[in-house]
């Protein structure tokens, strides 16, 4: 097995007065004790790769909720703009009829108007009546229409005027949602970089060999994805095995993290996803893992709000990823990429 070369390859790579720093999820916690063999290092290495992954992810997340927070602004200051403009119309309108439904209750009071039965007093023959009452029955639809959109005019301006100031509420609780992430966005930067530092220290202490075993290729099989999106996002993925992982990468060149992969992938097919794994999460719909298709993604972590991984299926139980630190885009069976199985989801179809 390829962890039985690289012990083998690794033994001795590391001297025993090496140091090497893992970080958890406090940035300024856990120094272990200097690795004196290979497993040490091994353990080490993943410890800190992991703790940088779940940094750097907190990171692109806490940006997708900042661009998140700021779309809501822009959409509620937009209909903040639209309802009023729709009260001050509505209102135009209340005042146009206002004057019509003025002149209506002064002709009811001062006797003006008539009725069936003033048309059938002053009629002088059964067709005068006839003709009134026709007139009478258009008068009143008339009367009817300038009630009517009187009674619009007051409920929809109503309506805006309730629907502005809801949209102000949300505007104002976005903006101040926003301005909190901004405040934090910082800190979750440096404890990002400090993280990829600490994982950085420790990968740089093994020697070439040991190196170049950490960047084995995975699994070199043929895999084609089915027609359509989802098939293409695949074919994509798969085509950039052996691409370096690089912590904020989303190009092949210089390379990927591992939500970098998905977005640059799924772009491929024409479908924009999210920067960070947990965002990536929200979209698309849950799936069982024993019901997976080529191009579902799978998520990694202990909740959906800490997720700091993503894969893609590929069919026959494996799937493509970037793992981590050292290594490279690759194909693994699901077994090997990650113990901590959040869910899934299908972006497509």
């Amino acid at each position: 097995m390829a962890s039985n070369r690289l012990k083998h390859v690794m033994r001795g790579a590391l001297a025993v007065s090496a140091v090497a720093t893992v970080v958890g999820l406090n940035p300024g916690s856990a120094v272990a004790d200097p690795p004196s063999n290979l497993q040490d290092a091994k353990t080490q290495l993943d410890a800190a790769s992991k703790a940088a992954e779940v940094a750097d992810q907190a990171y692109l997340a806490a940006q997708d909720d900042l661009k998140a927070k700021q779309a809501e602004v822009a959409k509620a200051t937009a209909d903040i703009q639209t309802y009023t403009q729709q009260a001050q119309d509505a209102k135009a309108k209340e005042t146009q009829y206002q004057g019509q439904v003025d002149q209506l209750a002064s002709a009811a009071y001062s006797g003006v108007q008539f009725t069936q039965l003033s048309a059938l007093l002053t009629g002088k023959s059964a067709q005068d009546f006839l003709d009134q009452s026709s007139e009478l029955q258009f008068l009143a639809q008339q009367n009817a229409a300038v009630m009517d959109g009187y009674d619009n005019a007051i409920k929809t301006a109503n309506s805006a005027k309730a629907k502005a100031a809801d949209a102000q509420k949300k505007s104002q609780e976005a903006a101040d949602a926003a301005q909190k992430i901004l405040g934090e966005l910082d800190g979750k930067k440096k404890a990002a970089d400090q993280a990829k530092d600490q994982a950085q220290s420790i990968y740089n202490q093994l020697d070439a060999a040991a190196k170049g075993l950490l960047k084995g290729a995975g699994d070199t099989g043929v895999f084609l994805g089915p027609p359509g999106a989802a098939g293409t996002a695949m074919n994509a993925a798969v085509g950039e095995r052996g691409v370096p992982y690089v912590w904020g990468g989303t190009t092949p060149n210089p390379g990927f993290d591992c939500s970098g992969l998905m977005l640059w992938s799924y772009a491929k097919a024409g479908i924009q996803l999210p920067r960070s794994a947990a965002a990536q999460y929200t979209v698309g719909k849950a799936v069982s893992l024993d019901a997976l298709q080529p191009g579902d993604l799978i998520f990694y972590g202990s909740t959906a709000s800490n997720i700091h991984h993503v894969s893609m299926y590929v069919g026959a139980g494996k799937v493509v990823h970037a793992p981590t630190e050292g290594e490279v885009v690759k194909i693994v069976p699901i077994g090997n990429s990650g113990s901590d199985i959040f869910g899934a989801k299908r972006i497509v179809g």
